[in-house]
């Protein structure tokens, strides 16, 4: 298995940790996880969205004007 000095060096502390510290620590992933899970499922809500601005039609090329020509 390849890992890389982060992944190793993070390895090498979970294995110093106590049985109750490994235990503590793989329960708190677990809660981040199911956060995680729950956010993802739930409906964006109007706190979470930007708010757009009304378009405005103020272009020149845009106006209801006939074009005559000659």
């Amino acid at each position: 298995m390849n890992l890389t000095l982060d992944e190793q060096k993070l390895l090498a502390d979970f294995r110093r940790l106590t049985p109750l510290g490994r235990k503590e620590l793989l329960e708190y992933a677990v809660f981040l996880a199911r956060k995680a899970a729950t956010a993802s499922a739930e409906p964006d809500t109007t706190a979470t969205q930007c708010r757009l601005e009304p378009a405005h039609d103020a272009r020149p090329e845009s106006a209801k004007e006939p074009i005559f020509t000659e």
